[in-house]
């Protein structure tokens, strides 16, 4: 039977009509008081003095409001189907390894249990937005992303200590860890190229140049403070479990790096206008933290970043450190051969943390790469900086350091 023109029209108002009720019933649920479905998840204690305790007060006066106000772009996840979400490619500045570890963000459901475990964490994965993107709510959030090898890991150092099967954390003493190689397993992430892509909503309750968002490598727990350590009944020292590197962007744009010698002992640099890539409000950015060794002694740090096209690239290298070795004056606390020493060896976590920011992550990237085969310059962080290499923009900026150590009590909330 053949339809006549006016069957056809109402079989289009029809479909039409169906699918405003569905998308009605969508906006419906997202302004309505009637709570989405959203993973229920708590700030993830970080050991470093009581700020959390201070900001009860705070939060939970800012609690309902920032919650009805994120539920203004949240989707309920029975409606997923009808907003399909497409993964971008993201470029690559390193060659992948053949069989390295590698990590990728769930986008359906980022508590993947196999790599990442926040499900007891509030302020972290609080919910889906329309677009595919997860929200980080105000608080102290850390991702713990883990290698496959490694599974997900107990964060107190007396649980690492003590895993079954024989799997350990190979020692606490950093002359030691340089000759073996690793914290726990020979597959544990060294030389790695990580991509955040996200996009920063609201600072306005973080404070001082010390907040910033950062992406963490090498390191294995921060859950003992060295003051900690000074009261316990000795060895092994945990506290050098928390030696790291870490790249960090600002709310403002700034880019810098900082090593942590020990948990809590920093070596950073300064912000400086020279490197900046300018307001990041509102907008996707891309964020990548690249590490590897240069051999033996040497660890080189690159930044990437995307702020044009939503982190689909061009990405624009705008700064790079090298640790020569030469770079502190306390590793040799945690048994390393000089107190400046190079954290050469690898770990099975990588971070990405902030303080008090509200931001949206809408990927995560972590590759095993190979890195470059020069590395004609000097140490970035006391030379001139240039890298004929790679055409860098680091333009000759000489890094201004500062340094924070939490001997006294001081501010134990830097990232």
């Amino acid at each position: 039977m053949r339809l006549g023109n006016r069957e056809i029209a109402i079989s289009w108002l029809s479909f039409i009509a169906i699918f405003i009720i569905i998308i009605c019933i969508i906006f419906n649920f997202n302004h309505s008081n009637n709570t989405l479905s959203i993973l229920s998840i708590y700030a993830e204690p970080d050991n470093e003095e009581d700020e959390d305790e201070q900001n009860k007060k705070i939060e939970k006066k800012d609690k309902k409001k920032d919650k009805n106000e994120s539920y203004s772009t949240a989707l309920d996840p029975m409606y997923r189907p009808f907003f399909p979400i497409k993964k971008i490619v993201i470029p690559k500045i390193y060659q992948s390894i053949s069989n390295g570890e590698t990590y990728r963000l769930n986008i359906s459901n980022p508590n993947d249990l196999v790599q990442v475990d926040k499900s007891d964490k509030e302020n972290i994965f609080t919910q889906q937005n329309i677009d595919g993107s997860w929200r980080i709510d105000f608080g102290r959030p850390r991702i713990d992303i883990h290698t496959k090898d490694a599974g997900i890991l107990p964060d107190k150092p007396s649980e690492l200590n003590n895993m079954s099967k024989g799997n350990k954390i190979q020692s606490w003493n950093f002359s030691e860890l340089k000759e073996i190689g690793h914290w726990y397993k020979p597959s544990d992430w060294k030389n790695i190229e990580v991509t955040l892509i996200f996009k920063l909503l609201d600072s306005s309750r973080s404070n001082g140049e010390q907040h910033s968002l950062s992406i963490v490598t090498r390191s294995i727990s921060h859950s003992q403070l060295d003051n900690e350590y000074k009261i316990s009944d000795g060895p092994p020292k945990f506290f050098c479990g928390g030696s790291s590197y870490h790249h960090n962007i600002s709310n403002d744009g700034n880019i810098r790096m900082k090593k942590e010698q020990f948990h809590i002992d920093y070596e950073w640099e300064r912000y400086n206008q020279t490197l900046s890539v300018g307001n990041i409000y509102d907008k996707i950015i891309g964020f990548k933290g690249i590490i590897y060794n240069i051999n033996d002694t040497s660890v080189k740090l690159e930044t990437w970043v995307d702020v044009e096209n939503g982190g689909k690239g061009h990405y624009k290298k705008v700064h790079e450190v090298i640790d020569n070795g030469n770079w502190g004056d306390a590793m040799k606390v945690c048994g390393a051969e000089t107190d400046g020493q190079a954290i050469t060896w690898g770990s099975p976590i990588v971070i990405i943390k902030a303080n008090d920011f509200k931001f949206d992550i809408y990927d995560i990237e972590i590759r095993e790469i190979l890195p470059p085969h020069e590395t004609r310059y000097g140490n970035a962080m006391y030379d001139n900086g240039t890298d004929d290499d790679m055409k860098s923009d680091y333009n000759g900026y000489h890094a201004l350091y500062d340094k924070s150590r939490n001997n006294d009590g001081g501010d134990s909330n830097l990232l």
